[in-house]
């Protein structure tokens, strides 16, 4: 390793040393260079690993800011370019936010050099079991994959006893090769001076242990091991290759602090609608007195209530949506344990909101109603961030109704995520549109059908993909009473044809065993256009309900 673990230049700015941040990153990359050389043999060679730490501020907590530290780790990773490094370690990462900046200086710099060298990952968890801001294991393994990233591991902080949990848990889960190097045990004061208690021995019998039961690929020693511990290691292990692994890999998306997998077992995914200035007039009221406690406690109820994800929209004419966006994101991100959905129409808006966020977002959304150009960029948005995005059956034809339509235009869609921008399937949620089928026009009668036969053929095409639909609209128009019971029966009927995700407000919707079975049998008829001589559902339901 380069001796660089400080060498960003936020870090070295509190030295005066800002200026010579390529100097000293180049300089401390040829010495290593250098060293690796003396050493290498055709047998044997030597790399050379350009270190990246994670400085002395988080972002997440506010010290400072995505793109300062972007900048700050692309004139480093300039400097180790330069320098001749074989790889990046962007090592002992604390803050998820942290890992992003870093990992975006890291692709800026090789684009700007033309370079395209290997980028490791390595995390901390602390004795508490997660990241110095909180961020689970799962969380973080959730939160990098979608990134081209060649290694993602631990070190520092424990021991490898301490790991080893977190370990099994790579070892399961991560689809990228893994790595550990722990330090020599769980440090101790003694007389107050720090202890390492792990012998050589002990060291090189875990690291053998992971690598032969978890598929380690790559072991070292951090705090407080010793040229003795690594001798050890090496004669322990020789050259083998690890464990083979089949990790059981779930899509997820994640809070600061833990991940939601994409797919629910027993349900869809729950998108709260309530963070949403369009949609719910309590928190546009908040929005509008600038009570920012209260947008808080809202999301905190959404997810007491059962939502696996919060959408946030501060958009309201007459505004500035970036700065409202960006204080809602920036309490939502500490205060709410729930992943976020950024739902805007504005390009800088999503990237201001994306910036705030240490977690993997979904960016709501996609769609071609003015071509292609809107749509690639927030893609570009999404490639920097990894996150998921719901793309939306519009082109420039307008809103799709039917069900061939859906999937024509979805094939558009699934086309320039996947080839163009190199999104995987699993990171697009089509919202095929819900539209309400309680107008009475004949036109509208077919429209739930034409959605949930959309959800089928959409799911059989794309089977990586995801669905999403805004359920509520199914409704429109209807009293409270009745929106409920037909919101509830309508989404049963879609997850059954393959929905695998919806924004709703989950306190209101209804298990189909605690509605009434006539309004149950007659919200079927509707959803289904069972109309016959005598008998309209529509009129039927809404008599109900009156």
């Amino acid at each position: 390793e380069t001796n660089t673990f400080g060498g960003s230049a936020l870090t070295l700015g509190e030295f005066g040393l800002t200026p010579r941040t390529h100097e000293i990153n180049c300089a401390a990359a040829r010495i290593a260079r250098a060293a690796a050389d003396k050493y290498a043999s055709l047998e044997r060679p030597r790399w050379v690993l350009g270190s990246m730490g994670p400085g002395t501020k988080l972002a997440t907590l506010g010290h400072t800011d995505y793109a300062t530290l972007k900048h700050s780790y692309q004139a480093q990773a300039l400097g180790l370019i330069d320098g001749g490094v074989d790889g990046f370690l962007i090592e002992t990462c604390q803050d998820p936010l942290q890992i992003k900046a870093a990992m975006s200086a890291v692709r800026a710099a090789q684009a700007e050099r033309g370079s395209s060298l290997p980028l490791i990952v390595s995390v901390t968890m602390e004795v508490t079991g997660t990241m110095l801001v909180g961020t689970e294991m799962a969380a973080a393994i959730a939160l990098l994959d979608p990134f081209d990233v060649d290694m993602l591991g631990l070190n520092c902080a424990t021991g490898p006893r301490e790991m080893s949990e977190h370990v099994r848990l790579l070892g399961q889960t991560c689809r990228k090769p893994i790595c550990v190097y722990p330090n020599a045990g769980l440090p101790l004061l003694v007389d107050g001076e720090p202890h390492y208690p792990l012998t050589p021995a002990e060291l090189a019998d875990w690291l053998q242990r992971f690598v032969e039961e978890d598929g380690v690929g790559m072991v070292g020693g951090c705090c407080g091991t010793t040229p003795e511990h690594l001798a050890a290691v090496v004669r322990k292990l020789g050259v083998r290759k690890p464990k083979p692994r089949k990790p059981a890999y779930q899509p997820a998306v994640t809070s600061t602090y833990s991940a939601v997998a994409l797919t629910q077992e027993n349900s869809v995914l729950l998108v709260g609608e309530r963070s949403n200035a369009n949609g719910s007039k309590a928190f546009r009221e908040h929005l509008l007195s600038g009570n920012v406690d209260a947008q808080v406690e809202m999301g905190r109820e959404q997810v007491r209530d059962g939502s696996h994800v919060l959408d946030v929209c501060c958009a309201y004419v007459g505004r500035d949506e970036k700065a409202d966006m960006t204080r809602a994101v920036t309490r939502y991100r500490t205060e709410v344990p729930a992943p976020l959905m950024i739902d805007s129409t504005e390009s800088p808006v999503l990237e201001a909101a994306l910036e705030l966020c240490g977690g993997r977002s979904i960016i709501n959304s996609i769609n071609l109603e003015e071509g292609p150009e809107r749509a690639e960029k927030v893609l570009r948005i999404a490639k920097e961030h990894g996150a998921a995005v719901i793309a939306l059956t519009i082109d420039e034809k307008g809103m799709a109704k039917t069900a061939e339509e859906k999937l024509r235009i979805a094939r558009r869609l699934y086309r320039m995520c996947t080839e163009d921008w190199k999104l995987r399937p699993e990171d697009l949620l089509f919202d095929v549109l819900t539209f309400t089928i309680c107008t009475g026009n004949d036109d509208d009668r077919r429209l739930g059908l034409e959605t949930l036969e959309g959800i089928r053929r959409v799911r059989a095409e794309f089977p990586g993909a995801g669905t999403l639909l805004g359920v509520s609209n199914i409704s429109f128009g209807l009293n409270a009473a009745a929106r409920h019971v037909l919101n509830s029966v309508f989404l049963h009927h879609a997850q059954e044809a393959g929905l695998t995700s919806a924004i709703l407000h989950s306190a209101r919707i209804m298990p189909l065993h605690r509605i009434e079975p006539r309004a149950r049998q007659v919200a079927e008829d509707l959803i289904f256009d069972r109309r016959r001589e005598g008998y309209d559902p529509l009129h039927a339901y809404l008599a109900l309900f009156d």
